[in-house]
This record gives C-alpha cells, structure tokens and sequence, in this order.
C-alpha cells in the first residue's frame, strides 16, 4: 500500500466516526506517523511496511475514539511557536493567538508614546525592564509568546496543575526562551504580594458548567479546571478582577480570552473593579473574544 492510498483509508475510517476534517486529520496523522512532510510525501507517495501501517492504524483509531488530535501528535503551531500538549493541558487555539496580538500592540504603542515625550529638548527613554503576568498559562503559549517578543521583559506565569507547569517548562526550553519563569499555584497566589506588572494577560476557564456536558467530545478530553469557569461562566472574571488592581502598575493593562457572549458582564466586572478604557475586540469570526482594560 502506498502512503496516499493510506491517507485516503484513513480518511474513510475517521469520516464514519464522525470526525469533522477527516481528511484532514487522517493527513496530519499520516505524516507525523511516516515522519514525512506534505510536499515530499505527495510527490514521492512511497510504498507503506507493515509496521509503519500498524503504528497509523493505531493513531487513527485514536483519533476515531475522540482523543484529540494535538494530544495524538504532540504538538500544536502557535504565533510561530512550537507547543507541546498532552492529556491535563489545554491545547491552545487560534483565538487566543488573538489576545496576544492585542497585548503586544498595546506594550508597544505605550513604548512608542513614552519614548515619544520631551523634556529639555531630550527624549525620555523606558529604561525600567518590563514585567508581564500570565495567568492560567497552561502550555505557556502566552507567557512565551510575549517573552519571544520582548525578550527585555521578565514574564511570570501561573497556574494551578502541576502537568501544566511542565509542559509550560518543557516549552520554554523547547523554544529557547529564558525570560519567563512558570509558577505553579491558583491565580495570584504565588506571586509575591509587592511586585506589579505592565501588563496582565488570561485565558481563564468560562464555560458555563451546566454546559461542560454538551462540549465536542473532543474538547471533553481536556482538563475540566481549565473549562469550568462556574454556574455563569464567570467566576475567573470575578476572582481575576478583584485582584488585579493590586499588582498592575499604573496605567498598566489587563487582557482576558471571553467566551461566546459574556464581553458585557465582563466589561461591567471590569469597571466596577475600577479599570478604565475598557474595550472589546471581536475575533474572526465577529465574536467579542478579547477584552482589554487600564487600571
């Protein structure tokens, strides 16, 4: 059997199990099975051994059973990052890569105006490090995201799982990044209480728990604690907010990931909690999926 005959039987397998991009999916496992990227394996389609057959068959047949396939392979691409997932992480998604996008504009443009100032005909340069928080980093994606993009700044991250903490670890040295140091423990908790950051950023968990039940089975392979964001959805919001006053600097900014519908309790948390210019902006596919607020 040749590699894209296989491809084409796995697709086959995978679309009866009621998996949505079965050809897709059956493609990505092919490759990563054979060690082969798409280019050669289209151009060359090598004949398949038996034992190579076998190891497919039984990623497919992982994949068919519901296990996610970033669990499956190992690995997902991030904003030009190479994140390892397993079971007990969240797999990290293209909407989030959006929150970031929005932090690293807004460090820059608030560089960009303090640089901008004068006095004395000299202008007044940040020479202070800066110090971004993550909060319920999981895999870390955030935390290393912002630290690749400003290597000058310290970046401290948290999060309650231990399996979390590792994979973050894992991916720090996986990507070569130095400046970011992963805490384990809930929220705030092991962040020494004097130390304020620039910028706070978090995908907290807001499912509503009523709605875990009714989630793609894939998505039920994930960690209940990074999905269950309570009765409402909200409870991460309220806990995060509560705090966050306290160790942002001045004029320092807030970032959540929302889910579907929740940017106007979210933004109303936020200003009862004291954060101004608070604004939502919508993802892709029009949905509120970031909020950001100043202290």
């Amino acid at each position: 059997m040749r590699l894209l005959d296989i491809i084409k039987k796995s697709s086959g397998h995978l679309e009866k199990a009621g998996v949505e991009d079965a050809l897709v999916d059956a493609e990505l496992l092919v490759l990563y099975a054979a060690g082969r990227d798409r280019l050669s394996a289209y151009m060359d389609n090598p004949e398949v051994d038996r034992s190579l057959v076998s190891r497919i068959n039984r990623l497919v047949r992982r994949r068919a059973g519901g296990e996610p396939l970033q669990y499956i392979i190992g690995r997902v691409e991030f904003l030009g990052l190479d994140i390892r997932v397993g079971k007990g992480v969240l797999i990290p998604r293209p909407e989030t890569e959006l929150l970031v996008e929005e932090a690293i504009k807004a460090v820059k443009s608030k560089a960009s105006s303090v640089n901008s100032l004068k006095i004395d005909s000299s202008p007044v340069t940040h020479h202070a490090s800066r110090s971004f928080l993550d909060l319920c980093t999981g895999s870390g994606c955030i935390a290393l995201s912002l630290a690749k993009e400003f290597p000058d700044a310290q970046v401290c991250a948290t999060d309650v799982s231990a399996k979390a903490i590792k994979y973050a670890t894992e991916n720090s040295e996986l990507n070569g990044i130095k400046n970011v140091a992963f805490l384990r423990g809930s929220l705030f908790g092991p962040v020494p209480e004097h130390v304020s950051f620039d910028l706070i950023t978090a995908n907290p968990p807001y499912i509503k728990s009523a709605d875990i039940a009714g989630l793609q089975r894939e998505v039920r392979r994930e960690p209940a604690k990074a999905l269950n964001g309570g009765k409402d959805g909200l409870d991460f919001y309220r806990k995060i907010l509560s705090k966050a006053g306290s160790y942002l600097k001045e004029s320092g900014w807030i970032f959540f990931e929302l889910g579907f519908g929740q940017s106007e309790a979210v933004s109303a948390i936020a200003g009862r909690a004291g954060f101004r210019n608070i604004t939502v902006v919508k993802d892709f596919a029009g949905i509120d999926r970031v909020l950001k607020a100043e202290k």
